[in-house]
């Protein structure tokens, strides 16, 4: 028997199905349960892409370097091309790959959702980065890959007609009520790294972490959600509409997000403004959606937009799923003190002293958990 925490903030129960059936087994998850609750996702909140069915896409090494100038020889850097064409219109974005070498086996990976500018995902490395330590991670034993968000959809509301957009003028200014936004073209990209990653021998694709700040982490959640090839989801303060429950927030708000961000969303979206208790699904099924794989949120002590308390709520209520499924979620019940981590299951938190942002902190306390279980 599982045993159900105390429901704070009233959200659904995760085990009951929209038809009122609750469920008892892994097979209720797996048939039922899960790709409801992930049709939820796409039609009400991310939106679901467009017909891809036409759309080729090919990935190329445009550049392989090693040598004393690659992190002092102890990594290779590949530049890679992924490139989409539908009808003639063609769209391309790149990213850039350092991969530690000497390793006597195929390195674990992170693919950072980079929602910055150049300076935090340099592939030249002229600026070091605490929001992206590239040479922590490989000295740390992981290869890592960051794309700009912006070069795949743009962060702002243009009518969707450029960059991935641009491959649908169909859409433009006019998508249906369950169209994608931007946080799922975001989290189409992560997952074309992931196809590079199957392809390139120094790197284990089946020990691969999807990370990112804010939107970056709402994305690398939904990225990790649609991918069950994802063996880690890790967000950094990505709050409402990411990993914070949106019931009865203490922060940031869907009508904030709405209508400050309606082109992350599903128009559908725009519903659930001041109508939070309508929502069939609540955040914390996010988290579910990517059971028993591992989920890694955290949280600052001063960002209050964020809601850290619905943050670690959502943790706690994805629990059961994980525990249904044979493994550990998050035992913990009481929200930890500034820098003592959770990392005992296959959720993990960490609550730090600051600011919204990803530090070297928060990227080593995620290295010692994946170092852990990953």
């Amino acid at each position: 028997m599982i045993e159900m925490p105390e429901n704070k903030r009233g959200v659904p129960s995760v085990f009951t199905c929209l038809d009122g059936t609750e469920v008892k087994s892994p097979e209720d998850w797996y048939k039922k349960r899960r790709p409801e609750l992930l049709e939820l996702f796409r039609r009400e909140e991310y939106g679901r892409l467009p017909d891809m069915s036409d759309v080729e896409v090919t990935i190329r090494v445009a550049d392989s370097r090693q040598g004393e100038s690659i992190m002092e020889g102890r990594a290779v850097r590949k530049t890679v091309e992924v490139e989409a064409v539908r009808k003639g219109i063609h769209f391309s974005f790149t990213f850039v790959a350092f991969i530690p070498l000497g390793l006597d086996h195929p390195a674990p990976a992170f693919i950072t959702i980079c929602n910055r500018g150049i300076k935090d995902s340099d592939p030249a490395r002229h600026f070091l980065s605490p929001f992206y330590p590239a040479e922590t991670i490989v000295s740390r034993g992981y290869a890592c890959a960051a794309f700009r968000t912006q070069e795949v959809a743009p962060d702002y509301d243009e009518g969707f007609t450029t960059g991935f957009h641009k491959l649908f003028p169909e859409y433009a200014g006019r998508r249906p009520a369950d169209g994608w936004g931007a946080i799922t073209v975001w989290a189409w990209a992560a997952s074309r790294i992931l196809d590079y990653f199957e392809t390139e021998p120094l790197i284990d694709a089946k020990r691969v972490a999807v990370i990112g700040h804010s939107r970056g982490g709402k994305t690398a959640l939904w990225c990790a959600a649609q991918d069950e090839r994802v063996a880690m989801a890790v967000s950094s303060c990505a709050g409402n509409s990411g990993d914070a429950i949106a019931r009865g927030s203490r922060g940031e708000t869907i009508r904030d997000i709405a209508n400050r961000f309606p082109y992350w969303f599903a128009p559908n979206y725009q519903k659930y403004k001041d109508n939070e208790e309508s929502l069939p699904f609540d955040q914390h099924m996010l988290l579910s959606l990517i059971a028993p794989r591992l989920v890694y949120t955290s949280s600052k002590t001063f960002d209050s937009w964020a809601d850290p308390e619905g943050q670690f709520e959502s943790c706690i209520q994805a629990d059961p799923v994980f525990r249904l499924l044979g493994v550990k979620g998050m035992d913990e019940r009481k929200m930890p003190l500034p820098e003592h981590p959770i990392h005992e299951g296959h959720i993990g938190h960490h609550h730090k002293t600051g600011n919204h942002d990803l530090d070297e902190y928060d990227w080593n306390c995620v290295m010692d958990y994946a170092d852990r279980h990953m």
